[in-house]
């Protein structure tokens, strides 16, 4: 061990040979700095600009996106609109065609009821819808009209049934009364298939 108070210079011995100091030369490193900090500059600005284009960039679209939005609304009142009144047309057309159709029925019903009606008997009226069940008020010239104008009848293949349930005299003068000249009248209840009428007037 070293005693320090005989030997008073070990404490003068320098350790570290060729030492220099340490100094920042600011001349030198101010161009440096100086780019440095331009560079930083230049690109937080380019970040504050692109950010800005960003921004109006989607203000842009959303803008577009709302008038697209809008101009669609608008289509979609003026469609609806536009289906109301086709749905209307529609409407009418169907209620023609429902009209039409049962005009062709009872063109075609009457058209057959004269074919299937004898010479010797007419109508004076008839009641009945679109089902297919009628009663006709008849007339004929003899109580033998009644029978041959129901068998008339029951031979077409369209009719499901065919009744007359009586006949009266149409004639007072008891004098002129023969088979020959005896007026009658008679409700014929008649029953036939309606489709065949809509089929023939398709």
């Amino acid at each position: 061990m070293v005693d320090l108070s005989q030997n008073p210079k070990v404490l003068e011995v320098n350790l570290i040979k060729n030492e220099m100091r340490a100094s920042f030369d600011w001349s030198q490193h101010l161009g440096t700095l100086f780019i440095s900090l331009l560079i930083a500059g230049l690109f937080v600005v380019e970040i504050y600009f692109g950010l800005d284009r960003w921004s109006a960039y989607e203000n842009d679209r959303v803008l577009a996106t709302e008038a697209k939005f809008n101009q669609v609304s608008k289509d979609i009142k003026a469609m609806k609109s536009e289906s109301d009144q086709v749905l209307a047309f529609k409407q009418r057309v169907d209620l023609a065609d429902a009209l039409l159709a049962d005009h062709i029925y009872w063109t075609n019903f009457l058209s057959w009821l004269e074919k299937n009606t004898l010479s010797t008997v007419s109508y004076g009226g008839f009641s009945g819808g679109i089902n297919g069940i009628y009663q006709l008020q008849a007339t004929g010239q003899t109580f033998r009209d009644i029978s041959w104008q129901t068998r008339a009848f029951l031979a077409d293949p369209s009719v499901v049934s065919a009744r007359v349930d009586s006949g009266s005299s149409t004639r007072n003068d008891k004098k002129e009364q023969t088979d020959a000249s005896t007026g009658v009248s008679f409700a014929v209840n008649l029953k036939i298939d309606p489709k065949i009428f809509k089929a023939a007037g398709k």
